[in-house]
Formats: structure tokens, C-alpha cells, sequence
């Protein structure tokens, strides 16, 4: 028996590190955040109706009934995952409907005011159905674990997946999120839907994106204005989403009490991440600068400052580019590290 949130299930098989292995009862302990993140988010909407898409253990489509109120239908093409859905929506006192179908024929049933999209992978081949299948309005969670086609090795391919190059490096995290972003914009747009960027998550291994869609073409073509193309480190990359990756709205009505100190610390730094596109590091003259003192000294000349979820050694701040390097120089002088 496992507990997450208000939730007790059975799983076949767990995980607590990275991506793990799909397979029959598949549970990773690593994405509560994700799980945190989406019941946080519906919490804040009026309850409508939601479909948990590829659900196998079926622990974030009874989180949300048990914690959002919202009605939820889970489904997961795999029988196994099938019949152990039904138990732990039984054990959880739901009468949530529960399917054995293709996601993408289960998202053709209805139209939906949430459509949660959680694949082992790439969600490419299911996002554009979903978009199409959302109520106007609806929001569309949905997570990519093939960040190495954006961050590492296989560039390329990610230019085929998400129609962006992407950038290795200490700024590859930020730059393959905001791809993602742009590209679920973009299928947005052509379906004739405007979006709104509503919370990202870039933890472990995973991306995920929380959109709310209204339909209407100028409201497309305005999501658009933020889809651009970017020169980082002498190299032209994206298309990425300009936009600010949060809602102020939405990160100030999120209950942070019950979720997890992981999801805890995330949403800490999300308040920091529009500050600035990108970020500034705390190494100078070859040496690393306590970035606590760095933070303090620009809030002590009026400005805003925080850590990044993007990398561990960077700060955002809407201080000025000059302000943060002559705090940076102040630092190695005094030698505070």
C-alpha cells in the first residue's frame, strides 16, 4: 500500500529514481511534483470534467477527484493497469468511470475541461487530439521525459519531435522548456486556439507544461508574438516561448500547505523565473560566490533576486546586467564565497 497526497493505491511496480521502466502497475514516486502541481492548479478552477489519460496506477486521476472535486474518467489501454485502476478507485471510495481504451480514442469520446497527458517519453502523436478535444477554456497538462533530444546528444531529433534546436549547456534546461512551451503554442495555434502559459515544471527528468486554450484566431496569432527564434552563446536557437512561464494569478492562489517539501522548494524559485530570460551564474575570476550573499546585497539596493530551478548555480533578478556585476565584483574583492 502506498500513500501520496489524500490517496492510498497498490502499484506493481515503483520507482524513486529517474524515468524508471514502463510496465504493468507503473509508479514513480519522483513525479509527486508533477502530481502536486496538477491537483494545486485544478484546485484553483471550477470543477469540470477531467479525463486522466494514461492513468496506470490511476493515483493522479484519484488525487484530483479526492483533492480538485473535479470528475475524472481514468484510462489506460493496458488490462493489467486496467483492472488495478478499478481496485484503487474503489479503495479510495470513488465512483470515478474507469477505461481500457487507446488515449487517443478515449479523448474522442467527450470533450474535456482537463486532458492530462503523461507518457513514457514523448507525448508527440497524442497532443494535438487533446488540444482538439478541450472545451473552451481548458487546460491541457502534459509531460515530455525525452529531455535529451532537447539538452544532450540527439539535437536533431529534437528538432523532428518539437520544431526546435535546442542547446547544451548550463542554460539547456531553461532553453528546451521554453521549446516545449513554444511548441505545444504552436499546435495550439493551429487548431486556432490561444494560449495561456499557466505553470512549468522542469525537475529530475521530466518537463511539464500546464495550458489553458480559448479559442478564436487573433488569440492565436497574439500566442504567436512570443514564439521566436534566440542567439545564446552565438548560436541561433529555438524557436522558443519568450512568454513568462508562470501566472502570477495562478502561483498566488496555489495552496503550497499540502504539497510536498520537493514541490515545496520548486515553487519557491518559481516566483523568481520571470524575472529575467535566462540567468546570471555566481562564478567570477574562476571561483564561486555564495549566491545567499549575492541575493542579499541586490535585495538590499531595492531589487528583486532568487535561485532558478533551471540550474543550481544561478540567480534571477530583475536588477540591471551592471548592478549584478559590480555586486559580483564587490563580492570577489571582499572575498565572501
Amino acid at each position: 500500500m502506498i500513500f501520496e497526497g489524500n490517496a492510498k493505491f497498490q502499484a506493481i511496480g515503483a520507482f524513486t529514481q529517474g524515468p524508471g521502466k514502463a510496465g504493468n502497475g507503473f509508479y514513480n514516486r519522483e513525479m509527486v511534483t508533477s502530481r502536486d502541481f496538477t491537483v494545486s492548479i485544478l484546485k484553483i478552477f471550477r470543477p469540470g470534467l477531467a479525463l486522466d489519460g494514461m492513468a496506470g496506477t490511476g493515483i493522479r486521476g484519484i488525487r484530483i477527484a479526492l483533492e480538485s472535486g473535479w470528475e475524472v474518467v481514468l484510462n489506460d489501454n493496458n488490462p493489467v493497469n486496467f483492472n488495478l485502476i478499478k481496485d484503487n478507485v474503489k479503495l479510495n471510495g470513488l465512483n470515478s468511470l474507469v477505461w481500457n481504451l487507446d488515449f487517443n480514442a478515449a479523448v474522442a469520446e467527450k470533450f474535456w475541461d482537463y486532458i492530462d497527458i503523461d507518457p513514457y517519453g514523448t507525448p508527440v502523436g497524442f497532443v494535438e487530439n487533446s488540444l482538439a478535444h478541450l472545451k473552451n477554456h481548458g487546460i491541457l497538462g502534459v509531460t515530455m521525459t525525452d529531455t535529451s533530444v532537447l539538452e544532450g546528444k540527439f539535437l536533431q531529433k529534437g528538432y523532428l519531435r518539437y520544431g526546435g534546436f535546442g542547446l547544451r549547456g548550463i542554460y539547456s534546461k531553461e532553453v528546451s522548456t521554453r521549446i516545449f512551451a513554444a511548441y505545444l503554442i504552436k499546435i495550439a495555434a493551429s487548431l486556432e486556439l490561444g494560449s495561456r502559459v499557466l505553470l512549468t515544471i522542469r525537475d529530475k527528468h521530466y518537463i511539464r507544461v500546464f495550458l489553458q486554450v480559448q479559442r478564436g484566431v487573433n488569440r492565436a496569432l497574439k500566442s504567436l508574438e512570443n514564439v521566436k527564434n534566440f542567439t545564446l552563446e552565438g548560436k541561433t536557437i529555438g524557436p522558443l516561448y519568450l512568454g513568462p512561464l508562470y501566472d502570477n494569478e495562478v502561483l498566488d492562489r496555489i495552496d503550497i500547505e499540502n504539497l510536498s517539501s520537493r514541490s515545496k522548494k520548486l515553487f519557491e524559485n518559481m516566483k523568481n523565473e520571470d524575472l529575467m530570460l535566462f540567468f546570471y551564474t555566481n562564478s567570477i575570476n574562476n571561483h564561486e560566490v555564495s549566491i545567499n550573499e549575492i541575493i542579499e546585497r541586490i535585495k538590499e539596493r531595492g531589487y528583486r533576486a532568487g535561485r532558478t530551478n533551471f540550474f543550481e548555480k544561478g540567480i534571477k533578478t530583475d536588477a540591471p546586467n551592471d548592478l549584478y556585476y559590480s555586486i559580483l565584483q564587490e563580492a570577489d574583492s571582499n572575498k565572501f564565497i
